[in-house]
C-alpha cells in the first residue's frame, strides 16, 4: 500500500514541476477568464461553468506554489540568542 502511495507522490510532484516549466497555471487562469467573458457576452451559463473551473484550478496551483515559497523563506528562531545567558 505504501509502495503504491510513494508512486502516487512521485507522479504528482513530476506533474508540478511539469505544470510550473511550462506556466500552465497562468493559461489555465487567463483560458478560463476568457471562457467566463465569451459565456457572459453570449448568455451561456454552461461555459461560464465550465471555465470557471480553469480560474479555480490555476489560481489553486498559483496559491499552492506561493505557500511553498513563504515555508522556503522562513528564518527559523534561535532562541538561544532571545534568551539571557543562565545564572552560574
Amino acid at each position: 500500500m505504501f509502495k503504491r502511495k510513494n508512486e502516487y507522490i512521485k507522479k504528482f510532484k513530476s506533474y508540478y514541476k511539469l505544470i510550473k516549466i511550462k506556466k500552465i497555471d497562468t493559461y489555465l487562469i487567463f483560458a478560463g477568464i476568457l471562457g467566463v467573458l465569451i459565456g457572459l457576452v453570449f448568455d451561456l451559463q454552461i461555459i461560464n461553468k465550465i471555465f470557471a473551473w480553469f480560474v479555480l484550478f490555476g489560481t489553486v496551483i498559483k496559491l499552492y506554489d506561493f505557500t511553498e515559497e513563504i515555508e522556503r523563506s522562513i528564518i527559523p528562531y534561535d532562541f538561544n540568542r532571545l534568551l539571557p545567558p543562565p545564572k552560574k
